[in-house]
């Protein structure tokens, strides 16, 4: 599902466009001319519905040399080992994010909790990926297109958004840190801290995002720093930004 003359979708589960395995995340592939990337790759349980997506568009799996994650939870990260030994490609993350997935962490990754509590179904495999660490600020050459990431924690330890140019248009991959409509996901898991939420959602709204692409629901092609700016709002009035858990 092509979004941008750059940017395409090609994994999203229930929680987005329903085109790949209930699970998945939504899976950005972007266009940089002589080489593509993906930010983030489902979970890992139909892998090959993604790599189904990508040969549609006549891009070659191998053609895909970089693979960005925004965090290490299931449904982001579960196909990175897979998706990475098909490419060929190198992943990328958080520093955080890249040591708790690189050592196949359950535990620091809250896929423990999540397992028990139904999230994902009994047996859900995790598959350990080498994972090249990032600090904030840290680019990434991908073909013609430069990826900036930034550490925006709050989700969890070891978040990312991953920032880049289109054509002029400030873009940004949110992962779990800010949704349309301003809404956040905060969830019962050792590493998700409303403190670090707020110092994210400040930072996001200095960000001011043209386009805004969050990992599940809708998408903001034009004037996504408005979700940014409706989140703070809540804050600035001493609430607490909409939820997406627990809809």
């Amino acid at each position: 599902m092509r979004i941008h003359e750059s940017v395409w979708v090609v994994g999203s589960g229930d929680a987005g466009f329903g085109l790949t395995h209930p699970a998945d995340c939504t899976v950005y592939l972007l266009d940089g001319g002589r080489e593509w990337a993906l930010i983030d790759t489902g979970s890992g349980m139909d892998t090959g519905l993604i790599a189904e997506k990508i040969l549609a568009l006549g891009t070659p799996l191998e053609a895909v040399r970089k693979i960005f994650l925004t965090h290490g939870h299931g449904d982001h990260a579960g196909g990175a080992k897979e998706l990475s030994a098909m490419c060929g490609a190198e992943v990328f993350a958080m520093e955080q994010t890249a040591k708790f997935v690189s050592e196949g962490d359950l535990k620091a990754l809250s896929l423990d909790a999540a397992i028990d509590s139904g999230v994902y179904e009994q047996g859900f495999l995790f598959r350990p990926c080498k994972v090249t660490p990032l600090k904030d600020g840290d680019r990434v050459q991908v073909g013609d297109m430069e990826v900036e990431a930034l550490l925006m924690e709050g989700h969890c330890k070891g978040h990312g958004c991953f920032q880049v140019d289109l054509g002029g248009k400030k873009a940004l991959f949110s992962g779990d840190s800010v949704f349309f409509g301003g809404k956040i996901s905060l969830q019962a898991i050792w590493d998700c801290e409303l403190g670090d939420y707020v110092n994210t959602l400040r930072r996001l709204e200095d960000v001011r995002p043209e386009a805004l692409f969050p990992s599940h629901g809708a998408f903001s092609l034009n004037r996504g720093y408005l979700h940014c700016q409706k989140a703070m709002d809540a804050i600035r009035a001493l609430g607490i930004p909409k939820n997406m858990i627990g809809e």
